[in-house]
């Protein structure tokens, strides 16, 4: 998507700079949710911004200022449905990556790129640009229910997670195995030795946080925000009530009753801005971009440069 000259150009926004190169990582994170947002109107799925893009687009009606990334969710049915479409319909290039049980990420690359062709289609952005998407879930109505369905959800997660790790650990390669056994044991779910162990897990944990979706439970979550707080649970009722707000050059759909989950994720004084964070994925990508030309005794040229506060 063509955005203007002046877009690009750093300015001070509540009182912290926004620097040219981060306006340019917030374009391609437009044409990202433009493409999203294409691909969900095509196939009449919604979508709500979350988290940080829904503090940002009620707060600053826009990015947050020192954020670098965007975060959206979509309800299991539409998350499904969502990643059916976009595997076949997001432009040559781009990709959608399972993160993590319940959450997937659509990329505008997989690698760091240089070629003037990426640069001129991604507004002079090198980097792995992508927008998160969360499932919600509905939560069981009982409570030793829900603590269950959390503990199997989290089990598969976390051996999900460390699979493949510590290869050479005598100790965890029999661990994870009597782990997996267990599982399956709990959940009557088979997973073939023959085939990738780790794919399975990720289907398994998703498998478990959809479990409840098509009772008659009043509340949802995405899951892994209950480990963080109990508490956060949103009534069924609430995603009846949706709205399109601003959001920097274009608009984004939120809960009309935003404010809940907004205090849920970041306390009643939402409103008040906190202490400044940093741009943490982007600082990394920057680390590696300014390596490669330090490896081959070059300074990094003066369009990609960047600076981050301490």
């Amino acid at each position: 998507m063509e955005r203007t000259i002046q877009y690009m150009e750093g300015e001070e926004r509540d009182g912290f700079y926004v620097q040219p190169m981060m306006k340019r990582v917030w374009a391609v994170q437009l044409d990202i949710l433009k493409a999203i947002d294409t691909i969900c109107k095509r196939h009449r799925l919604k979508y709500y911004a979350w988290y940080g893009t829904l503090l940002g687009a009620v707060r600053h009606h826009g990015f947050i200022p020192w954020d670098d990334d965007m975060d959206l969710a979509m309800l299991r049915e539409d998350y499904e449905k969502f990643k059916y479409y976009c595997e076949k319909e997001l432009p040559e290039g781009w990709s959608m990556l399972k993160v993590d049980p319940t959450l997937i990420r659509i990329l505008n690359t997989q690698v760091i790129r240089l070629d003037q062709e990426f640069l001129d289609r991604s507004h002079g952005c090198p980097f792995v640009m992508g927008v998160d998407i969360f499932c919600l879930d509905r939560i069981p109505k009982d409570n030793e229910e829900e603590a269950l369905w959390l503990n199997l959800f989290w089990a598969a997660a976390n051996l999900y997670t460390h699979w493949d790790h510590f290869n050479n650990d005598s100790e965890w390669e029999k661990k994870r195995w009597d782990q997996l056994t267990k599982l399956e044991t709990l959940t009557g779910y088979h997973v073939n030795r023959q085939a990738p162990i780790s794919d399975q897990l990720y289907d398994l944990a998703d498998k478990i946080a959809a479990m409840y979706w098509n009772t008659n439970s009043g509340k949802i979550a995405v899951i892994s925000s209950l480990r963080r707080n109990s508490r956060y649970r949103i009534p069924n009722s609430y995603f009846k009530r949706v709205i399109r707000v601003p959001y920097e050059d274009t608009t984004i759909p939120i809960l009309k009753d935003y404010d809940l989950p907004c205090r849920l994720s970041y306390g009643k004084d939402y409103m008040t801005p906190q202490k400044y964070s940093m741009h943490s994925d982007v600082k990394r990508q920057m680390e590696r971009l300014q390596k490669h030309f330090r490896d081959q005794g070059k300074e990094l040229p003066e369009c990609f440069h960047m600076t981050f506060e301490e």
